[in-house]
């Protein structure tokens, strides 16, 4: 993200990068060093105010590492952004593109592709149906993978399973 914060001529993009992973320092030493003004680092926040966090998010970004590792995995950070509703640019490919594609939750981008991810970033700048095309898919999949939902949903075959169906009727799920 730090190569597209360069790279951006457009003073209405910043970068909000929230966490403390293991190259951080060396992040922000580059920051400093290249003066972006655009992009700001905050150390990790408790999980109580992630929501606070992501609501000042106009786009969401889910940038990983161009590696086969990644091609069967779902980022939790997926259904934590889908739930404020803002699209979702993704840097992944295999199963949480297909995801995200399924929804239109938001764009996808070549992993570690500087460019597209400025291009895709400048679609749902500009093209407010897009963006809201997005929006809705965001908040689609976060509707269809709602852990309440879904646990309700596996106690409901759990009980099936043990031959009482009923058992969870008067069960409500909120």
């Amino acid at each position: 993200l730090l190569d597209a914060a360069v790279k951006t001529q457009d003073p209405n993009i910043h970068f909000l990068l929230v966490g403390d992973g293991a190259l951080k320092s060396r992040l922000l030493a580059r920051r400093d060093s290249l003066g972006l003004k655009n992009v700001t680092m905050l150390t990790a926040i408790s999980r109580d105010n992630v929501p606070t966090y992501l609501r000042l998010l106009d786009v969401a970004v889910v940038p990983l590492k161009k590696k086969k590792t990644f091609l069967s995995v779902l980022p939790s950070k997926i259904f934590e952004n889908a739930a404020t509703g803002k699209p979702i640019l993704l840097g992944v490919e295999g199963e949480a593109k297909e995801l995200i594609q399924r929804y239109n939750a938001g764009l996808c981008f070549e992993p570690e592709n500087v460019d597209e991810f400025l291009e895709k970033l400048d679609c749902l700048k500009v093209n407010k149906r897009v963006y809201e095309q997005c929006n809705n898919g965001a908040l689609q999949l976060a509707s269809s993978f709602d852990r309440k939902r879904l646990a309700f949903q596996m106690l409901q075959s759990l009980a099936s399973l043990v031959g009482e169906p009923n058992i969870l009727s008067k069960t409500k799920v909120t």
